[in-house]
């Protein structure tokens, strides 16, 4: 797949967005956003590792911090191996999420999991800005109106400081504008032979 090009500008206004957010987990929008979100979550991780499935995989959470060197050896495993390798967030607890549990195997491993087989795996992109963009718009298209605010702070709040700042976000029960989050989705170009090209 051809990734989308996210907009730079718009992917700053969304790092200082998730970085200057105040979280609340008690707000009833973002609790039943992130519950939302880890019911379909499940959902998903069900589906994709049903053993009855012909296209079903193996999920292994380990502690192994880079189980693979690089994105292409995670989408070769995913591909030809049918096994995916995912650290888990449970001893690490500056990685801990204030609304999903963070055990070996909980629902954040299980979002993470979902996230590298419907994205990396199954589109073969990288883990560059432009990737993790493109997967972040193709695995929203998977959940309610409701959970893809939970999924897109997870996933494009993160990434977007993690591209613009260099840092590792901290997990936080936000939600992002969206107002926003809709002029990130319009800014979006395809790349072209040529070069970007305006999205439709």
């Amino acid at each position: 797949m051809t990734p989308l090009c996210v907009d730079r500008t718009v992917a700053r206004e969304v790092a200082a967005s998730y970085l200057d957010a105040a979280a609340d987990g008690r707000d009833p929008l973002t609790v039943g956003a992130f519950a939302v979100l880890v019911s379909e979550t499940d959902h998903l991780f069900r589906r994709l590792t049903d053993s009855n499935r012909p296209t079903a995989l193996r999920v292994s959470f380990t502690t192994c911090e880079n189980p693979y060197r690089d994105a292409q050896e995670l989408i070769a495993a995913v591909s030809e191996l049918r096994v995916l390798e995912v650290t888990t967030v449970a001893g690490n607890p500056d990685r801990h999420h204030p609304l999903m549990s963070n055990d070996m195997g909980g629902e954040l491993d299980r979002l993470r999991a979902v996230h590298d087989i419907l994205g990396h795996g199954r589109l073969h992109l990288g883990f560059d800005r432009d990737g993790e963009y493109t997967v972040w718009r193709v695995q929203e298209r998977f959940h309610s109106p409701l959970a893809r605010r939970a999924l897109s702070t997870e996933l494009h709040g993160q990434h977007s400081v993690r591209w613009t700042t260099g840092e590792i976000a901290e997990p936080k029960a936000v939600l992002l504008d969206e107002g926003l989050l809709a002029r990130s989705r319009a800014r979006a170009t395809y790349m072209t032979p040529g070069g970007p090209g305006p999205s439709t």
